[in-house]
């Protein structure tokens, strides 16, 4: 064998015996238990919600004095029994204090500031006589 031979040999036993060398086989680690719960199950309703499901409500009729005129598109309004609204128009018309007024409003979904009381937004307005 020749020296070249010989070192390749040795280079070869080394690394085979280096692979072999702690490469004993193991036991994998224990998996930890996992607790499965049941996926819900969903039912068929049997009767129609008890209360809306929508956030738009639906037009209300309102009727009552101005307590906050001008030019618009905020105005205030205070019905005969002393609720309180502030009313958004956009389209905007100039309203006098102390006029009464018949508005047909629904809850407003704009984040803007018309003054005291419960924002609305008028969707039709007719002074009345």
């Amino acid at each position: 064998m020749t020296r070249t031979g010989f070192f390749v040999l040795a280079a070869t036993m080394t690394v085979l015996s280096g692979c072999a060398a702690g490469n004993e086989p193991t036991a994998a680690p224990p998996r930890a238990e996992r607790t499965v719960s049941p996926l819900p199950t969903l039912t068929r309703p049997t009767a129609p919600p008890s209360e809306p499901t929508d956030d738009i409500k639906a037009t209300e009729l309102i009727v009552g004095t101005v307590n906050r005129g001008g030019s618009g598109p905020c105005y205030g309004l205070v019905t005969d029994d002393g609720v309180q609204y502030a009313l958004y128009e956009a389209k905007g018309r100039a309203l006098t204090i102390g006029i009464r007024i018949k508005a047909d409003v629904s809850a407003s979904m704009l984040d803007i500031a018309c003054g005291a009381g419960t924002l609305v937004e008028v969707k039709t307005l007719t002074p009345v006589g």
